[in-house]
């Protein structure tokens, strides 16, 4: 027999055929772990590799720290990354990758068909509460997915047994992928959380008196059926100085809600004889109106509706969840000729909190306003303010002095007030662009949710939404009822006059053909907030000017 070659182990000769088990041969592969069989059956020396037991067989994919670079371990994390499941189509994990890549493309599928084809779709699911409750954990959970497809991606693939150094740069690369993946998963998860919980405090669950004529349009179209929509908008002024909330702030928001145009309709605080729809209860209680029959008495002011008369009628508002703002919805909707649709109350101790979550809000300022201070009433002497806010253009106001501008009255009467309110109005409309709300959102959900209640419906919101949008687009225009200017007397009020107002500014006359059209009573109505009908009564006409704009006052 001849002898063995160096480096090859002794085996009996394989009967019937030329196959021999060989122990690797370093010249001739440089895997020292693996085993060859040489096939001699004809005359040719080969070797056929023998793949240990467990391996993968062909057609399947492969982790092979042997065949995988260091570098391309990374890469395949990096795509894992950027395409949720890619990297791991590299790995045996295949069909996880594939489910979690076939997710992903599914998603920015149907959320880019909504965008093109039904956004109001889209915006109504966000303003289901369960719908984001299910969204929210889908985020999180979607999250932590793909965090870990990262990781299983890199280990797996990384050549073993791995170097000091490239565990530790590993580490830190896989980390940093990591965390761009989890920081966006877990700030669209809060979002998603905090809306929901937003929606469970402010909104009520039921619509009082809902019922099939309150669908007022499709899926696609919210608001097909319903061409305008009227929130009463109050402002409470509780304090430790008065018994319970008087209402100062009453504004009647009127929107079209085809082209978002939206009219404010302020009255007085101290507007006497609001009337009760004809064939009430409280309408046969007080049939000349809510007054005792003075010309001017407090307790039966607008300001003070929202108190006395579920008091003194406790009967009439039974059920209601907020008696106060269901009597103010009835006398102001019966007085100006409008349904009032919903009704919004925003505690102005509180209001500081919604204008710094809002990051501020930018104003004209035309005359000094008092930041502090009170007039002198009764025996009572005059307090001077703490300061002023200086007239300018374009000023911007954290929360404490917004609200000062909204309600500071030392040395003003309440008209200029109002006028101020109704701008605060227009800058948080302004102010409150998707980038702004995006970057305060979860400080907007938390003041909203402290300080603002309303009766509109959960079920309503996505509609609200829509809306919204539209009114962003559009313009606002004002109309102030004021003691002795066109044909108003808040003593003593003409409400078939006021109504008739109230017509001429959400129905405006088209405008006069040639030099006529150029008017300053014309161009009242088309003026962003001016006054759309100051000549449409008798009286001192209104100034047809938009009063939000910077005109100072002169000395």
């Amino acid at each position: 027999m001849s002898a063995q070659p160096p480096g090859r182990a002794s085996h009996a000769p394989h009967r019937g055929g030329a196959r021999r088990l060989l122990p690797a041969d370093p010249a001739l592969a440089h895997d020292s772990g693996r085993r060859f069989l040489v096939d001699d059956t004809d005359h040719a020396r080969r070797l056929l590799p023998v793949e240990p037991a467990g391996h993968h067989r062909a057609g399947r994919p492969r982790r092979s720290a042997d065949e995988t670079s260091f570098g391309a371990s990374l890469g395949w994390a990096f795509l894992g990354t950027i395409l949720p499941g890619g990297g791991l189509l590299r790995t045996r994990w295949r069909p996880l990758g594939i489910v979690l890549l076939t997710l992903t493309l599914g998603i920015i599928a149907v959320v880019t068909l909504a965008i093109l084809i039904a956004p109001n779709l889209l915006v109504a699911l966000l303003g289901v509460p369960r719908a984001l409750t299910i969204a929210w954990l889908g985020v999180a959970l979607f999250g932590l997915f793909w965090v870990a497809s990262i990781a299983a991606t890199h280990l797996m693939l990384r050549p073993s047994p791995a170097r000091a150094w490239q565990r530790i740069v590993g580490a830190v690369v896989i980390g940093f992928l990591a965390l761009t993946v989890a920081t966006p998963s877990f700030v669209g998860a809060r979002t998603l959380y905090d809306t929901s919980q937003f929606i469970e405090a402010v909104l009520g669950d039921t619509d009082p008196g809902a019922g099939p004529e309150d669908d007022f349009g499709t899926v696609l179209d919210p608001w097909a059926d319903k061409d305008r929509v009227n929130v009463l908008v109050l402002g409470g002024d509780a304090g430790a100085d008065r018994t319970g909330t008087r209402t100062d702030t009453v504004i009647l928001a009127s929107i079209d809600t085809q082209t978002g145009d939206m009219v404010l309709f302020s009255l007085p605080r101290q507007t006497q004889r609001l009337p009760f729809p004809p064939g009430s209860a409280l309408a046969k209680k007080w049939p000349y109106g809510f007054t005792s029959g003075a010309d001017y008495d407090p307790e039966f002011a607008l300001n003070a509706i929202y108190g006395n008369v579920p008091l003194m009628a406790p009967d009439a508002f039974s059920g209601a969840d907020d008696p106060g703002a269901e009597a103010l919805k009835m006398v102001v909707g019966e007085a100006l000729g409008l349904k009032v649709d919903y009704y919004a109350m925003v505690n102005l101790d509180g209001f500081v909190e919604l204008i710094d979550a809002l990051g501020g809000i930018t104003v004209n300022i035309n005359r000094p306003v008092p930041v502090g201070g009170k007039n002198a009433s009764g025996s009572d002497p005059a307090v001077p303010p703490d300061r002023w806010l200086p007239p300018g253009p374009d000023q911007h106001l954290n929360g404490y002095d917004a609200l000062w501008f909204a309600r500071g009255r030392y040395k003003t009467d309440d008209y200029h007030r109002m006028a101020r309110q109704r701008c605060v109005i227009r800058a948080i409309v302004r102010q409150a662009d998707p980038p702004t709300v995006a970057a305060n959102y979860e400080a907007l959900t938390k003041a909203g949710s402290t300080i603002v209640a309303t009766d509109v419906p959960s079920k309503r919101l996505p509609a609200m939404l829509t809306l919204g949008l539209r009114v962003k687009d559009g313009t606002i225009t004002s109309v102030s009822f004021e003691n002795g200017k066109d044909g108003f007397s808040s003593s003593h009020p003409n409400w078939k006059t006021a109504r008739q107002r109230v017509q001429d500014a959400i129905n405006p006359p088209p405008p006069l053909p040639d030099s006529a059209s150029a008017s300053p009573t014309a161009s009242a109505s088309a003026s962003p907030t001016g006054t759309p009908s100051a000549a449409a009564t008798p009286g001192p006409e209104s100034a047809p000017i938009d009063e939000c704009a910077y005109h100072p006052a002169t000395p």
